[in-house]
């Protein structure tokens, strides 16, 4: 197994010691991006349709483009704090995520709903093989979305809970290597994921395909992880063996080392 070496490579308190993934805006930026929001939702037929024109300001520009290279080239997340949603209502909220996301990578439908952008709170919904976690109030464990880029914007603190962790799939991978390379091939062999409803009548409720946990592109490693449709395919007639789920048993203890968590 290859080892992954590069600054996407970190544990959480090397990156808090060296916090080049924090960008603070300043106040005149602050100011015009509270403008341009207003100004966005005021023009546009509804704000899932705006995009980075609405907020062509050359401070926000160079901003992003730091971001993405951060994403891109450095440790592969970014923290943007400071922004106005203290004086905006919420639909200009939501311009102002999606002007920003949009001047970083490409904002795209999301779901089968073809939504752009979605709100992460307790609707009273189970979290199961029938929803999506993100309407619950469930613990939802490490997993990674299904894009290339996603973010997420924090419009307010719970009452309980709702922390974000975050790891390096790199350190993850490089671990795995090192102390569980059994287990790490089975990883790498895939696993059948439920769908959550998000398909076509009369299409299949698990991928067409088993999905690699971890994987190389042009020298490039790929993580898709989320143990909770990997164990729902169970429901579609897929059983894991006794190897599979030990191979997911350790990497959700590799998971668990705090040492590597960023909070």
């Amino acid at each position: 197994m290859q080892r992954i070496a590069g600054p996407e490579v970190w544990h959480a308190a090397e990156v808090q010691r060296v916090p080049d993934w924090r960008f603070e805006l300043d106040e005149a930026t602050v100011e015009a991006l509270a403008d341009a929001a207003r100004v966005a939702v005021a023009e546009a037929s509804e704000s899932s349709t705006i995009d980075r024109r609405h907020f062509w300001i050359s401070g926000v520009v160079k901003l992003c483009d730091r971001v993405h290279d951060t994403l891109e080239t450095g440790a592969g997340f970014a923290v943007v704090s400071g922004l106005p949603f203290d004086v905006l209502t919420y639909d200009e909220q939501v311009a102002l995520t999606l002007g920003l996301s949009d001047h970083v990578g490409r904002v795209v439908p999301q779901n089968y709903e073809l939504q752009r952008i979605v709100d992460v709170r307790d609707e009273g919904i189970e979290y199961s093989h029938r929803s999506r976690g993100y309407r619950s109030n469930k613990r939802l464990p490490f997993h990674t979305d299904g894009a290339h880029l996603f973010s997420l914007t924090c419009l307010g603190i719970g009452a309980q809970g709702g922390e974000t962790i975050i790891t390096s799939a790199s350190t993850v991978y490089n671990r795995m290597a090192d102390e569980h390379p059994n287990e790490l091939a089975i990883l790498c062999q895939g696993f059948y994921h439920h769908r959550r409803g998000q398909h076509d009548p009369g299409e299949s409720p698990l991928s067409p395909n088993k999905v690699p946990v971890f994987a190389f592109h042009d020298g490039l490693l790929h993580c898709c992880y989320n143990r909770n449709p990997i164990e729902w395919a169970e429901k579609e007639g897929v059983k894991l063996s006794d190897e599979e789920i030990d191979a997911l048993d350790a990497l959700d203890a590799v998971l668990s080392d705090e040492a590597i968590q960023l909070r």
